[in-house]
């Protein structure tokens, strides 16, 4: 009778150890199958800015080997998501020798594919220096996009420009400083000096 008692136990006692086993293998296998699913899945985008730096300077060459243009300001923040630049206090200066230069400030920018495209918003002036070929130029408006590889400005807002002594006006507007043609598109008015005799 106690050997059958003792039989029972150690019966017990090994369904026991394998059951037991049977669920720590279980588990290992839902935490095996489990890693290897989150690992195939694709990671989310990020959200959230990857890098940022402050009181940067950077110049854009032409495929040439030739500066063209330099961006600077306050900071610069990396979107990964567009990959994309947001940018406080955008300053931007042409360095074409072949184009007469132009300056461009604003409050806040966004630089957009590849470079190819800057958003400048808030209390926007651009101004291009007096030169032997043409007289000063001055914008003004609450929103520009500065096309730099083709050297174009554009705007759907309001716009006040000064060219030497004459003030326009004009909602919409395309500049193309390399050609020097200006389109105003609507709302245009101007005031225009009389020509000295």
């Amino acid at each position: 009778m106690k050997n059958l008692r003792t039989a029972y136990r150690f019966r017990f006692l090994l369904l026991l150890i394998l059951l037991i086993l049977l669920a720590l293998g279980s588990f290992w296998l839902v935490q095996v199958m489990n890693k290897h699913t989150e690992d195939s899945q694709p990671k989310a985008a990020r959200s959230e800015p990857d890098y940022f730096v402050e009181h940067f300077n950077y110049v854009q060459m032409s495929p040439s080997g030739l500066p063209r243009y330099n961006i600077s300001g306050d900071l610069l923040t990396h979107n990964p998501v567009d990959d994309s630049f947001d940018v406080q206090k955008p300053l931007i200066h042409s360095l074409d020798k072949e184009k007469p230069p132009m300056n461009l400030r604003a409050n806040s920018g966004k630089i957009e594919d590849n470079n190819s495209k800057v958003h400048l918003y808030g209390d926007v002036n651009a101004d291009r220096p007096k030169t032997p070929k043409a007289d000063n130029f001055h914008l003004k408006s609450e929103y520009l996009l500065l096309l730099p590889d083709d050297d174009v400005m554009q705007s759907d807002k309001p716009v006040e420009l000064t060219l030497g002594q004459s003030v326009l006006h004009g909602t919409g507007m395309d500049f193309n400083n390399s050609t020097r043609v200006l389109k105003l598109f609507s709302k245009v008015h101007g005031v225009f000096p009389p020509t000295p005799r």
